[in-house]
This record gives structure tokens, C-alpha cells and sequence, in this order.
């Protein structure tokens, strides 16, 4: 599968990871140059039908998704009978690898972690995604420290077909699953809380709560058993870290928080105050009440039914054997003991009257002002007057700081009987938001991306960039940050390389100083000065340039010139041979080697003895003799002496 080319663009160079269900390969998107991770299905998964149906469908709400704290979801495609999924590549490990090699991770750390899941989760499930398949294989760690969380689209496809597929295929996720998965019950945005509790119980400890000899053993402990209280295999996790994973880990879902945002708000408040007693706890009777299993359930009925039949049939028999001594008693007993017990029980009640009346009679009180006290000093003010205070929820608010009261039910002045409840909103103070990473989107993607979120886009700031136009280069506040919920975020956007082209100027038919001088000014630089004799152009004159005039090149560019010697004046000079031997004619050639052209051609009688052959050229000249076509000597001539004009 290495070095093959998917969908004409991404080129599988290294196999990264693997499990049950796909193949993940580093690949080389050829198109946009960059590095992307490539998943593909299993061949053996191909076959179903349906799954892959899903399997698209979900890949492609998970691409949907746009958050810092989600792995990236690029393109869907199948070649042949390959199916495959490009996602965001991320330079890192994931978490489980850092847990194996960190052993377990400090809480601080842990919570940070777990702040950026539970933000991903919270985008997911505001997108009606359940990612169903939280663990720490699937959360990837950056090498700057960005968590991101993984395999969206194929989670959700797999977990709705898990009853019609092998169980192999549920393995790998049962320490994390939530009870109502391990009982195959309905499951929706609460399954991924327990499973994302599940992950920071091994963040802070270093180990899973739960372990068996097999897959089934260990989804029973998830249905049936509480878990190791954290703190108890680490002493140093703090308490509200302690009773988030305690509240994550509720087997009832409506025990558990009711969303992301909750967790993720007492997460944050973790960071700040460790040792906070604001996690909200269940005390209900309900986490007292044994699940008895069905088996010994029916057999408790069965025996309770035997028991009240034969208590049935000894009633029965005392009552017919008694039955003919009653009949001989009068009717004046009877009468008599009436009477007698209906004056007792009128004495008791008048008595038991007079008592509550005296010590218990329920009184009235005025419900007072606790708006804007925090929590403590507020139950002080209704414990003066018998009210007790009960938290309804905890809520956002700009004017209202963290751990204040908004608003009270009843409200202030109301009459209510002692020992009332009164209902209050908590302040979680200013709604805190991650920047996302928009640089190197598009203007109108990142702008998309932050009003998602709750942000707002502030000023625009158009810059030159060696970016494509219409894409951010930078961003204030920078990524990663938290910041208030309508945070205007300035956004400089790429106007694309800032134009540094230079148009040439005419440098031909001035001196060569003053072209020189002309091309400095024009942020240009002078190339190559070449000299060449000219008869149209006096010496000392430009006659030529390149780059052409008029054309743009960028600044610095060299300008190369030829400069003109003036005309060129020829020299006349002799080349004597010296002819013996045979009477019969011989041809003479002399033939210039610097471009092999015959200067000379003509035929000597030898009786000449001596000639002189005279030659009209310019500069230092090679010329080769041949006689009869036959080498005689080469000849060097100098014709540089008044090779110029006198002027």
C-alpha cells in the first residue's frame, strides 16, 4: 500500500497506526503540499454494506465540525474498494502513549487535558455528534501540547453496528464504556462524559478503574461496581478533582453533569481553586439501592409468594376453629370494649394536639434578598429565618462574578412556611472561550469559525503576504488562548506578496556613466558591462540592454549594457611561404581558425619560390596554411595596431 496515490493527490509514505476497524497511514497531499494522515477501512469491513453507508455519512457530519480541539476532517473517497478518510495531520503521540510514558500525568496537566476534550465535546454535541468512542487512543498530543480529539466520523458508524458485528470489534473500547453501552441501552451525549471521567481517572492515577480476565467481565463492573476512589491510589489529587471524576462516573445518567459545558465549567474552576467545594455531589437514596439480578430478583418473589400462601392457610384454620367460641361471647363485650378504645384514642389525640400545636405548628416567614451574595453567606441568611437554599443551576453571566447569586425563587417578600426551599441560580462568571487557530483559513471561513463559538470578529487589517490574497495570516488574540465569550478577535488578512516590480528604463543611445546612474536610481543594479565595436554609436555609448526597456522585473534586478568601442578599424599584414619541390602547381589555402573561414584559396607554381599572401583583419588572428591539402603551418598575426580611428 506504501507509495500508492489516492484519489490523485494523496500519496501513502508511511503507515502510522492501526486497530479493529482501519489503517491509518502519513500521506503527501500533492495538490496543496502539505502532510495529511489518511485512514483507511479494513477490506474485511468493505463487504458491509451498511457500515460503509454509515460509515460516509458520519465522516462526513464529523467534517462538518470546526474546532481547535478536533482533528481536522478533509475529504471522503473511495478508489477501487478502498475506502478512506483524510484527516489533519498532528505531530505527536496520542495519549495513551504519553500515559504509558509519562506513568501517570500531574493534575494540573490532567485537567488541562481534559478541558480540551470536554470543549470538543461540548462543539460535537452542540452539532448533535456523539463520538461514542472516547479514549485515550483516540485523543491525540500535539507537540506544543494541543489536545485533539480523533475519529469522529468512524466512532458513531462503528458504535451503531456493533450488535450485527464480531465482538472483536468492541474490545478495544470496553474500559471506557459507559454502563448504558455496556448494556447495548440507548446512548447520547452523557456516554461520552463517563467515558471522558473514565480518561482522567488514568490521566491522575495511571491506571483504568476497572480490569477483567475478558471484555464481558470488565463491561459488568462498569454496569455493577463503583470505582476505586481515585484519591485512594494517588493522595495528591485534590478533592474537586476527586468528585469530578465522581460525578462523570455515576452509573444513572441523570446523575452524571448534564452536558459538556457543566463539566467543562467545574474543570476550569479546578485549575483555580483545587480545593473548592463547588462540584455539585448526588446524595440521593438512589445510590444506596442494590440492583438485585434478575435470576435472584424472581426468586426472592417466588419464596416471598410460598410464605404469604402458607401464612394464608394457618389463618384460615385458627379462624374456623375460633369461630364458635366467638359466638358464644355476648354482644356486651363487644359493644363494651368500643367504647372503651374510642374514648382512649380521642383522649390521645386531643393530648398529641395540644402538643404539636405547642412545639410544631408550621409558621410563616418573609423570604429575604440573597441576590448577589455567594453561597455561604447566603444559606447563613436563610438558616435566621428557617429557609434552607437549594442550587438549581449554575449559568454564565457578564455582570454577575463567579460563585454569586443571580436571581432567587421565591423571590425577596414572599411568605413561605418555615423549612421552604428557596431555588437559585449560581453564577460561573464570564463565559471563558478557546481561540481557535484560523491562520491560513480563508477570510470568511475564519469568520464563520469564531462567531460559532462566540466570538466576534473585530477589525480587519489587509497586509501584504507571501500567503495567497483573501487567507489570515495573523490573528490578536493569538490560539489557545481563553478569553471572555465576545472577545472581538482582529483578524490581518493577506492581500497577497506586495508588488516590488520595477519597470526598466531606456539606457540605449546615452553614456555608459550616465546609464550606470539612471539604473542605481531606479532600485535596479548594473550586470554585466560588455564592449563591442560599433559603427552607429560613438565610442562610449550604450547600444544595447537587457532586460528589454519598459519590460517589469523586481527591484535589485541587474541590468546588463553594451557599450560601444566606436568603428572598428582593419590592419593589413603579410604571411610569407616558401614553395619548393615539384614543377606542377600547388594549391594554396589559408583559413582562419577562430571561425574556420578560408581567408585564402588560390594556385603557386613552385618556381615562384618565395610569396607573400597579404591579409585585411582586426585583432589577434590564428591562421592555418595548407598546401595540397596538406597541413604546412599555423601562423599567429597581431592586427591590434591602429585598430582605431584617430580623432
Amino acid at each position: 500500500m506504501l507509495g500508492r496515490i489516492l484519489g490523485g493527490r494523496y500519496e501513502l509514505i508511511e503507515k502510522t497506526g492501526g486497530g479493529g476497524m482501519a489503517v491509518v497511514y502519513k500521506a503527501k497531499c500533492h495538490l496543496l503540499n502539505r502532510y495529511v494522515a489518511v485512514k483507511i477501512l479494513r477490506p474485511d469491513l468493505v463487504e458491509n454494506e451498511e457500515f460503509v453507508t454509515r460509515f460516509k455519512r458520519e465522516s462526513q457530519a464529523a467534517a462538518s465540525l470546526s474546532h481547535p480541539n478536533i482533528v481536522n476532517m478533509y475529504d471522503v473517497g473511495q478508489e477501487d474498494d478502498i475506502h478512506y478518510i483524510v484527516m489533519e495531520y498532528v505531530d505527536g503521540m496520542t495519549l495513551k502513549e504519553y500515559i504509558r510514558k509519562e506513568g501517570r500525568l500531574s493534575c494540573e496537566e490532567a485537567v488541562r487535558i481534559a478541558c480540551q476534550v470536554c470543549s470538543a465535546l461540548h462543539h460535537a454535541h452542540e452539532n448533535n455528534i456523539v463520538h461514542r468512542d472516547i479514549k485515550p487512543q483516540n485523543i491525540l498530543i500535539s507537540r506544543d501540547g494541543t489536545a485533539k480529539v480523533a475519529d469522529f466520523g468512524i466512532a458513531r458508524a462503528v458504535t451503531s453496528a456493533t450488535v450485527t458485528m464480531a465482538g472483536a470489534n468492541v474490545i478495544g473500547s470496553v474500559h471506557y464504556f459507559s454502563p448504558e453501552q455496556a448494556k447495548g441501552s440507548y446512548v447520547d451525549k452523557k456516554s461520552d462524559i463517563y467515558s471522558l471521567g473514565i480518561v482522567l481517572y488514568e490521566m491522575v492515577t495511571g491506571v483504568v478503574p476497572f480490569e477483567g480476565d475478558s471484555a464481558i467481565s470488565v463491561a459488568l463492573k462498569h454496569i455493577q461496581e463503583q470505582v476505586t476512589p481515585p484519591g485512594e491510589l494517588n493522595p495528591d489529587i485534590p478533592k474537586s478533582i476527586q468528585y469530578i471524576i465522581e460525578r462523570a462516573l455515576e452509573k444513572r445518567l441523570e446523575d452524571r453533569y448534564n452536558d459538556a459545558a457543566e463539566m467543562l465549567s467545574d474543570l476550569k474552576r479546578a485549575l483555580k481553586e483545587p480545593d473548592g467545594s463547588y462540584v455539585k455531589r448526588i446524595t440521593s437514596d438512589s445510590q444506596a439501592t442494590r440492583v438485585i439480578p434478575r435470576i435472584e430478583y424472581e426468586r426472592h418473589i417466588k419464596d416471598h409468594q410460598v410464605t404469604e400462601l402458607n401464612d394464608i392457610d394457618v389463618k384460615n384454620t385458627t379462624e374456623n376453629e375460633g369461630e364458635t367460641r366467638v359466638r358464644r361471647r355476648g354482644w356486651m363485650l363487644t359493644t363494651l370494649s368500643v367504647i372503651a378504645a374510642a374514648a382512649v384514642l380521642f383522649v390521645l389525640f386531643m393530648v398529641v394536639r395540644t402538643i404539636y400545636n405547642q412545639n410544631f405548628a408550621i409558621r410563616n416567614t418573609e423570604v429575604p434578598s440573597i441576590v448577589g451574595y455567594d453561597e455561604s453567606t447566603a444559606r447563613d441568611i436563610l438558616k435566621e429565618r428557617g429557609l434552607q437554599l437549594t442550587i438549581e443551576e449554575w449559568q454564565y453571566d457578564e455582570s454577575v462574578p463567579e460563585g454569586r447569586i443571580i436571581s432567587q425563587n421565591p423571590q425577596e417578600g414572599t411568605n413561605v412556611k418555615t423549612n421552604s426551599k428557596v431555588y437559585v441560580v449560581m453564577s460561573s462568571g464570564v463565559k471563558m472561550i478557546t481561540v481557535p487557530d484560523v491562520i491560513n483559513l480563508s477570510q470568511r471561513n475564519a469568520e464563520i469559525e469564531l462567531e460559532n463559538i462566540g466570538l466576534k470578529v473585530g477589525p480587519i487589517e489587509y497586509i501584504n503576504s507571501d500567503i495567497a490574497s483573501g487567507y489570515v495570516v495573523k490573528q490578536e488574540p493569538s490560539a489557545f488562548q481563553d478569553v471572555p465569550e465576545g472577545t472581538e478577535i482582529r483578524l490581518y488578512v493577506s492581500k497577497g506578496p506586495e508588488d516590488t516590480s520595477v519597470m526598466v528604463g531606456k539606457y540605449t543611445g546615452i553614456t555608459e556613466d550616465l546609464a550606470v546612474e539612471m539604473i542605481k536610481s531606479s532600485n535596479l543594479e548594473v550586470g554585466n558591462v560588455y564592449r563591442e565595436y560599433n559603427s552607429e554609436y560613438n565610442e562610449g555609448i550604450v547600444f544595447r540592454q537587457s532586460p528589454h526597456e519598459g519590460a517589469n522585473v523586481e527591484h535589485g534586478r541587474k541590468i546588463d549594457i553594451w557599450v560601444s568601442l566606436g568603428e572598428q578599424q582593419s590592419n593589413k599584414k603579410k604571411i610569407t611561404i616558401t614553395l619548393d619541390g615539384t614543377d606542377r602547381n600547388v594549391r594554396v589555402q589559408i583559413i582562419r581558425t577562430s571561425d574556420d573561414r578560408i581567408i585564402y584559396d588560390k594556385e603557386h607554381n613552385p618556381k615562384e619560390g618565395e610569396i607573400e599572401i597579404v591579409i585585411e583583419d582586426t585583432g589577434v588572428q590564428n591562421y592555418a596554411v595548407w598546401i595540397d591539402n596538406e597541413y604546412f603551418m599555423t601562423k599567429t598575426l597581431d592586427f591590434t595596431k591602429h585598430e582605431r580611428r584617430d580623432e
